[in-house]
């Protein structure tokens, strides 16, 4: 299932930070779930899963102008990414280092470009984050000015799996700008995006993806999507969190696993389990659990604590109010009462990042 330095048809470039591929008549499309198995899952989970969030290209090169050939898929119920204010973009890192922002272009199902001009001189190593949504076929990457493209260097950094919502898969930010991928560069640390919008729900299946990657840390952001969605309730919850974590430990028994809790909620969410839940071609539709995100934080600190006490010194707990807060949201770091927006995000990443390397 790993298949992290995959080589594209050009020989060359390296696909980082996908769970499989999907093979066409000369193109791969990345996704977040074994491929073969995508029926087992709910279709909500399998869009969430299609968009390539933490999954980037990698070369190296001396060419000043790159362009990456791509088509962006779309499932029925997505709409135009197009339409609007447009997909989010991709991202140009140089080097490790974030340098721009590039516009995402074409429609579903339409071959398009992403343009890379301007490039600095010299010998680099290219990476090119694709972004958390839609879906994206990629056929080749070139260079126009045709100098030679060749294999990136070997990535040793330490192995992150991050387990999480759409706060994780990075909702409404460039791909670079997640809190995953901000921690994981201040940590120097590979990261893979397993956020899942909607659909971060403990799934059995999932702890097995989770288990059979690779790993030198994991990290599970989970609370959000139970009580938005009421799919587990009180007496469900931590058994799903304890099979959830005994999966990965029949893997990867000595990993160092944290369990976040949720990040501040918003007022509703903090007094209140009824919510509204957008089901793709059915509309909003009222949900009603029997756990407010404080009594959600209880137990999964009590799941944590209990398996320290039977022996898992590497298992930890963070509340994810310390990594953003009411004092944030009213800062204006969470503009729709839910999702960081992208200094938020920043802020995530930065606090995750001490916390992390404090454990050290």
């Amino acid at each position: 299932m790993d298949v992290d330095g995959f080589v594209l048809p050009d020989g060359v470039t390296a696909v980082d930070g996908a769970v499989d591929l999907e093979r066409g008549d000369g193109w791969v499309q990345p996704w977040r779930l074994p491929y073969a198995d995508l029926e087992l899952y709910d279709p909500l989970l399998t869009v969430a899963a299609l968009g390539p969030a933490g999954v980037r290209l990698r070369c190296t090169t001396d060419s000043r102008h790159l362009a990456l050939d791509v088509r962006p898929v779309a499932p029925p119920d997505f709409g135009d990414p197009a339409a609007g204010a447009g997909p989010p973009p991709y991202g140009l890192v140089l080097d490790g280092v974030p340098v721009r922002e590039v516009p995402a272009p074409g429609r579903p199902l339409t071959d398009a470009v992403v343009d890379l001009p301007d490039l600095p001189p010299g010998e680099k190593q290219v990476e090119i984050w694709l972004p958390p949504l839609p879906g994206v076929r990629i056929r080749a990457l070139r260079a126009v000015d045709g100098r030679p493209i060749r294999p990136p260097a070997p990535d040793r950094r330490p192995r992150w799996t991050v387990y999480g919502s759409s706060i994780t898969q990075g909702h409404g930010v460039p791909p670079t700008g997640s809190w995953p991928a901000v921690a994981a560069r201040l940590l120097g640390l590979r990261p893979t995006n397993l956020g899942y919008s909607g659909s971060c729900l403990l799934e059995p299946l999932v702890a097995r993806v989770v288990a059979a990657l690779p790993a030198d840390r994991i990290t599970l952001e989970v609370g959000i999507n139970v009580h938005n969605s009421a799919a587990l309730r009180a007496r469900t919850l931590a058994s799903a969190l304890h099979g959830f974590l005994a999966v990965i430990r029949d893997r990867r028994p000595a990993v160092p696993v944290t369990v976040v809790s949720p990040l501040y909620g918003g007022e509703l969410r903090e007094t209140s389990a009824d919510s509204w839940f957008e089901v793709p071609g059915s509309g909003p539709q009222r949900v009603t659990g029997d756990m407010t995100l404080p009594q959600i934080r209880e137990v999964l600190a009590g799941v944590v604590a209990l398996r320290r006490r039977r022996g898992d010194a590497a298992l930890a707990y963070l509340d994810g109010c310390g990594l953003l807060a009411a004092e944030d949201a009213a800062a204006g770091r969470m503009p729709d009462g839910l999702h960081p927006d992208a200094a938020g995000q920043r802020l995530i990443g930065q606090r995750w990042a001490a916390y992390a390397g404090a454990r050290r």
